[in-house]
């Protein structure tokens, strides 16, 4: 009886075991592969491209698992989803669905861009499938408020490795008109659509007008550059628009930015800020930001800080803004005449 127990103890830990060798990527895997074909291609219109590679290099790897270890991954599934709500499916579409019956599409479509995240479109995802090389050669055969649209629906990081293939004017003149680009017309969207796909999109497919680009969205591919490159591109920009560029600048640099100062710096800053100012603006900022500002000055000067923003009601984040700025805005003003120094971000462009 014994030795029977004992053989099964040592079967189970062989078992666990082997089912430990099985990763939650394979685990995907072993379900993509008991899915009919139908099924399985429906989970893979979903996924981001980088995420379709993995599980297909996955899908190969699991070729010869055992009855168990699919059992086992089974079992893994149903504990992951168990407590899992579908309340968050399709949520967006629900909300878009209910405001443009009650308001109208126009309306509908007016009131959702001041509230609702910033919308994924077909054409962001179609971007995601095409290879920065050949982005880049649509690119610079389009009509540059083409061009423009497009790298407005790229990702920042994207959008910043792709504009270095181009040259450098160009690189200047898309990343200025993306700044300033205005509303988008749902014929623009459907003609870019259709320039992606090189077919005509169905009617659904065509997105509403939309605001797209804009200061910030220029302001972030700009930090993606390289540092020699990013200035390059802005003093272009700069000949282009002093305004623009002025715009641009200001939103590279950004309140937690400011943890790329040294400590003796950070405390320099500090000590020009006004309580009033500081108190708010802290409201906002990372613990490890707070921490390095709290570091950065004496432990009194800390601990009263500390006591007024525990003291203080609560802020409009508008309000909390607006006093980073203010800091910033002071910090900006000692780099410029070299009081601190900066290592790293936007601000090396200040």
């Amino acid at each position: 009886m014994a030795e029977a127990e004992t053989k099964n103890t040592q079967a189970s830990e062989e078992d666990g075991a082997q089912l430990e060798l099985i990763t939650g990527r394979q685990s995907a895997a072993i379900l993509m592969l008991l899915f009919d074909d139908d099924e399985a291609a429906r989970i893979l219109e979903r996924l981001e491209p980088q995420e379709v590679e993995l599980l297909g290099e996955a899908m190969f790897s699991v070729a010869d698992v055992d009855a168990m270890q699919i059992d086992g991954s089974l079992d893994r599934f149903l504990q992951l989803t168990r407590n899992q709500s579908m309340l968050a499916y399709k949520s967006d579409e629900k909300v878009g669905r209910v405001f443009r019956q009650a308001l109208g599409t126009s309306r509908a479509e007016t009131m959702m861009n001041r509230f609702a995240p910033k919308r994924p479109s077909n054409i962001a995802e179609l971007l995601k499938w095409v290879p920065h090389k050949d982005l880049a050669e649509l690119v610079a055969n389009e009509p540059p408020q083409i061009s423009a649209v497009l790298i407005s629906f790229m990702a920042p990081e994207a959008a910043a490795e792709m504009l270095q293939l181009l040259p450098s004017d160009l690189q200047e003149e898309l990343v200025y008109r993306v700044a300033t680009m205005g509303p988008v017309s749902a014929h623009a969207l459907a003609q870019i659509h259709g320039l992606l796909e090189r077919n005509a999109p169905s009617a659904e497919e065509i997105a509403p007008p939309m605001e797209i680009g804009g200061v910030m969205d220029s302001a972030s591919i700009v930090n993606n550059f390289p540092k020699q490159l990013g200035r390059a591109v802005l003093k272009g920009v700069t000949r282009r628009d002093r305004k623009i560029a002025k715009e641009i600048e200001d939103e590279m640099f950004i309140f937690a930015d400011l943890i790329n100062l040294s400590s003796k710096d950070l405390g320099t800053v500090v000590r020009k800020v006004d309580t009033a100012i500081l108190v708010p603006a802290l409201r906002g900022a990372s613990s490890e930001l707070k921490a390095k500002i709290f570091a950065a000055m004496s432990k009194r000067a800390a601990e009263t800080i500390q006591d007024e923003i525990d003291e203080a009601p609560p802020q409009p984040m508008e309000a909390v803004r607006d006093a980073q700025k203010g800091v910033i805005a002071i910090a900006k003003v000692m780099l410029d005449n070299g009081e601190i120094n900066m290592s790293g971000g936007g601000a090396d462009y200040v």
